[in-house]
């Protein structure tokens, strides 16, 4: 393995902790002279960034791991949905750098922390911790619908921690006088695994086309939000004009655009992201989310929103 190649192997197994330069010299056996120079070619290609900690001492990041926005940088996070054809297909014409999350709790952390600058994940997830951390506004809805119940035939229901799916489900089985436990999953691929031993699994497209015996959210409650489009603050300040023209390319998108970037970041087929995007509707404004937000309503909810 070359040299860069078992820097940037290392950088990736180091996340958002970084590596001291000197600790990149000696647990790869390189010399400094060699590391500086890989350094600083990766740099020109803002594959990392490199911080000054103390006089002469230096961290390294992978720029997607970096803690801290970075000028002429949009790094935007994504779960494995269909829902998502939009963002990508905008992202992509402002050249960000894509994260793929198992979950809408790890990414919108990482937003809030700053190691994200953008993230697309569940409404009431994006709520919540905007409310509480104060540094993220929502700028878009971006799509309703697109998600159910499929059946099986064992006990209990399987469904993502704190997301729209968890909100959706409780009024599902409500309306559907069901009485069955639920039981929280990490990801949709192991929520797919535990399916035969669960009595139905709340799931996203394209999850929800790839199985059978299903019934959609909306049959059954209507319309409504599923995910959102959320900024970090302190990215904002330092790539306004950058967000401005990813908006612009978002509003001006269409659904299709996106099937073959997202097929290509997710390894899902495009033939299936396509049959699933009929179960959105993404032409969602700020008047749909009204609605989830009279009845999510805690705190400051309002200050958190910013369409434009």
């Amino acid at each position: 393995m070359r040299a860069e190649e078992r820097i940037l192997s290392l950088l990736e197994a180091s996340k958002e902790r970084g590596e001291l330069q000197s600790e990149i010299s000696r647990k790869l056996n390189l010399s400094k002279s060699t590391v500086s120079e890989i350094l600083s070619v990766l740099e020109e290609k803002k594959a990392v960034i490199r911080a000054e900690i103390s006089p002469k001492s230096y961290r390294v990041w992978l720029t997607k791991y970096y803690p801290q926005p970075i000028e002429e940088v949009i790094r935007i996070g994504i779960l494995k949905a269909s829902e998502y054809v939009r963002v990508v297909s905008a992202g992509k014409k402002v050249g960000a750098i894509f994260r793929i999350y198992r979950n809408g709790i790890e990414a919108i952390k990482d937003l809030v922390h700053g190691v994200l600058d953008v993230a697309a994940s569940p409404l009431i997830t994006q709520a919540f911790f905007g409310v509480l951390m104060k540094n993220i506004k929502i700028f878009r809805a971006v799509a309703m619908n697109g998600s159910g119940v499929a059946f099986s035939v064992g006990k209990g229901f399987g469904c993502s921690e704190f997301s729209t799916m968890e909100r959706i489900l409780r009024k599902f089985m409500k309306a559907k006088g069901i009485n069955e436990s639920i039981k929280f999953f990490d990801s949709p691929e192991d929520m797919i695994a535990e399916f035969p031993n669960l009595y139905g699994i709340a799931i996203w497209e394209p999850y929800l086309s790839m199985l059978e015996s299903v019934e959609h959210f909306d049959s059954v409650l209507g319309d409504f939000v599923c995910c959102s489009l959320a900024a970090n603050e302190d990215f904002l300040e330092v790539n306004k004009d950058l967000f401005d023209k990813f908006l612009e390319k978002y509003d001006n998108s269409s659904p299709k655009e996106g099937i073959e970037p997202l097929a290509e970041l997710t390894g899902f087929s495009k033939d299936l992201i396509a049959k699933s995007l009929s179960s959105y509707e993404f032409d969602v404004g700020f008047e749909e989310v009204k609605r989830d937000i009279v009845e999510l309503r805690f705190g400051r909810i309002e200050e958190i929103f910013s369409f434009y």
